[in-house]
């Protein structure tokens, strides 16, 4: 079985300060992306009419693809202490003067960014946190987001939930081991005894 490529907590947040510390749009792709477990192209898709305020809570509603379900997640709401993390005041401000049917990730010309763009933005960001190579591609965010709610207890019902998959057996996949969880074992298994 082949094991699940994603990002450790440490990669997450290194990743997120890096691009915070030089661009606030890819900074905010990676937060929602990651948070929310989004493929891509779901991302891309985004407009400001996806997220709407009840409550004074914001939430984003996402069509999945490739036969998922539709999903509503409330916006996360972090403490000062985790900033890093605080989608909802972040995306709040982002949002603010854009009207609804604006894409709200474009590119420099205000025209929707490209798959090409935002894949070249994570890959760029990795190597610049330090991250291994063979985690600097977009599709990562999805797994890290079902692999980080594994990590954290989270049933599979919740995991499902979350990713917007229909079939539970789609989510059964984050059951499986890490590449970390590989290395890790085999550190502690051999590290030092050869």
């Amino acid at each position: 079985m082949k094991p699940i490529i994603a990002l450790t907590h440490e990669e997450v947040v290194a990743l997120l300060t890096k691009a915070r510390e030089h661009d606030h749009r890819a900074y905010l792709m990676f937060l929602v992306c990651v948070l929310h477990g989004l493929r891509v192209s779901e991302l891309l898709d985004l407009k400001v009419k996806n997220f709407t305020v009840s409550d004074g809570e914001i939430y984003l509603s996402v069509q999945r693809l490739k036969g998922s379900l539709k999903t509503t997640q409330k916006l996360l709401l972090a403490a000062p202490a985790k900033s890093l993390f605080d989608e909802a005041g972040l995306m709040r401000d982002w949002l603010q003067n854009m009207k609804p049917t604006e894409y709200v990730f474009t590119n420099s010309q205000a025209k929707r960014m490209t798959r090409w763009g935002v894949s070249y933005l994570w890959e760029q960001y990795c190597r610049w946190a330090g991250i291994p190579s063979h985690k600097r591609h977009i599709h990562c965010a999805k797994h890290t987001a079902g692999v980080l709610l594994r990590k954290s207890g989270a049933s599979l019902e919740i995991i499902q939930a979350r990713l917007g998959h229909k079939r539970l057996d789609s989510t059964a996949a984050y059951l499986r081991v890490t590449t970390d969880d590989v290395d890790s074992a085999t550190q502690r298994a051999f590290g030092g005894k050869l």
